[in-house]
C-alpha cells in the first residue's frame, strides 16, 4: 500500500510540471488518459519546438502543440494537441502516438458547441487506434460517420490525419 501511495505521488508530481499550460479540467483528462495508457509509470511531457511554418502547414489544425512522452530514460511516444473547427466553434483534442507513430488514443478535451458532441464517444474515437502516417483516414471510407456530427466528424478526422502527417514529418527530419 505504501509503495502504491509513493508511485501515485510521483505520478502527480510529474503532471504538475505541465499543469500551468492547461486548465485544471483539461489537465485532469490528460493525466487520466496517460495513467490508463502507462500504468505504474511516471510520465513527463517535454514540448517540441515547432517552427511557425511547420505549425501552420496543415490548415485543418490550429494551436498545435507536440510533446515527447518520457518515463525515466525511456521514450514512450508523443502527445499531440490541436484544435479543429466544428460547425461554428473550435474543439480541442489530444492524439497519443507510440514510438512507431501508431495512434494509441484520441481524446476530445474540450467541445464547445451545442451540436456534434457525438465525436466525444470513446467507441467512435477507437476507429483511429492503430492508424499511422495519415494512411487509412478517409471519412466514410476508413472512418465511419456518426449521426449528429456531420461537420465535426470530418473535421476531427482531417485533424487527426494532419497531426499524423505532421508527427511523421517531424520524426523524419
Amino acid at each position: 500500500m505504501r509503495k502504491f501511495v509513493i508511485v501515485l505521488c510521483l505520478m502527480a508530481c510529474a503532471f504538475v510540471v505541465n499543469a500551468v499550460q492547461f486548465p485544471k479540467s483539461v489537465q485532469k483528462k490528460i493525466d487520466k488518459t496517460l495513467i490508463k495508457l502507462y500504468p505504474n509509470r511516471v510520465v513527463e511531457l517535454k514540448d517540441i519546438d515547432l517552427s511557425e511554418e511547420l505549425a501552420n502547414r496543415y490548415s485543418s489544425i490550429k494551436n498545435v502543440k507536440i510533446s515527447v512522452l518520457r518515463s525515466g530514460g525511456d521514450e514512450l511516444g508523443f502527445a499531440c494537441f490541436a484544435s479543429s473547427k466544428g460547425k461554428k466553434d473550435y474543439f480541442d483534442y489530444m492524439v497519443i502516438f507510440d514510438t512507431q507513430l501508431l495512434i494509441e488514443k484520441v481524446v476530445v478535451l474540450v467541445y464547445r458547441s451545442t451540436y456534434g458532441g457525438e465525436i466525444m464517444s470513446r467507441s467512435w474515437l477507437k476507429q483511429f487506434i492503430g492508424k499511422t502516417k495519415g494512411e487509412s483516414m478517409e471519412m466514410n471510407k476508413d472512418i465511419d460517420g456518426i449521426s449528429g456530427a456531420t461537420l465535426s466528424a470530418p473535421s476531427i478526422t482531417q485533424g487527426v490525419k494532419d497531426l499524423s502527417l505532421l508527427i511523421t514529418e517531424i520524426q523524419t527530419n
